[in-house]
């Protein structure tokens, strides 16, 4: 596994929400020991407000719409006269634990994206299904889960592509792009993860119609209780994806400005 690709996965990971805004804390608690109290107190006050406010729902929604708005929802047309004939599902988290069910080895969004896939590789039937991931360290890769997910919920082995050597989604849009080439090809991805993926296989070459599916912001037309504003883990985490793919965007924009100076 490469250098660059570990340090960039350490770097995303203490840079979310929880583990941050811990450290900033601490940091405050040594500036108290240390006994610069206003320093301290302010570090501290700021961490906990932080954390406070990415546990709500209107905090947490008001990160996540941008991103999930930039895409709408596939609408399945079979009359249009230009048939799909790709579905790429892009790959997640995963435990192949053998000694679960088959999709309680996938986390949430896996799940969601491949059942999606599914979804449209039976709406479009002479489309081929391509799944992508590797394995993280686990004995199945994301790729190899989300082929046994499909073929158990009626799709035949022929229409499978299995790709599980991409580590993310750049390796995945560099992996792919070559195989959709000429071809009308869905992407299907969690909608947080839309305009990032989009934006990582248009800089391949490529022009898949996206298929954004897993949307965590959801209002409700009924009136909302009080309650419902009161801090949840499920906000944070919410928070957390959203912040997560503006890190990743924020990278993109980095490296691509990297790129571009070096061929200056």
């Amino acid at each position: 596994m490469g250098t660059m690709f570990l340090a960039k996965k350490w770097l995303g990971s203490l840079l979310l929400p929880l583990p941050l805004l811990l450290i900033l804390g601490f940091f405050g608690l040594i500036m108290l020991a240390r006994q610069h109290r206003r320093s301290g107190s302010a570090l501290i006050l700021l961490s906990l407000t932080a954390l406070l406010l990415l546990s709500t729902r209107p905090v947490a929604n008001r990160l996540i719409v941008p991103l999930e708005s930039q895409y709408p929802p596939h609408v399945i047309n079979t009359n249009s006269g230009q048939p799909v004939q790709d579905i790429i599902v892009l790959g997640a988290a995963q435990v192949a634990d053998l000694s679960l069910p088959l999709l309680s080895q996938l986390g949430n969004a896996g799940l969601i994206r491949i059942t999606e896939g599914v979804r449209l590789a039976h709406a479009y039937p002479e489309a081929r299904l391509i799944v992508s991931g590797y394995a993280g360290g686990e004995g199945r890769s994301s790729a190899e889960l989300y082929g046994a997910v499909a073929r158990a919920l009626g799709i035949a082995p022929s229409r499978l592509l299995m790709l599980p050597e991409p580590k993310d989604t750049a390796e995945e849009a560099a992996a792919i792009t070559p195989l959709i080439a000429g071809r009308r090809a869905l992407l299907v991805t969690s909608a947080s993860h839309m305009p990032r993926a989009m934006t990582l296989f248009e800089s391949e070459g490529a022009q898949p119609w996206a298929a954004p599916v897993g949307h965590h912001a959801k209002e409700s037309n009924a009136a909302l209780p009080l309650y419902t504003y009161l801090p949840r883990g499920r906000y944070l985490e919410r928070s957390e994806i959203a912040w997560h793919e503006y890190l990743g965007l924020g990278w993109q924009w980095l490296m691509g400005g990297i790129n571009t100076t070096q061929h200056k």
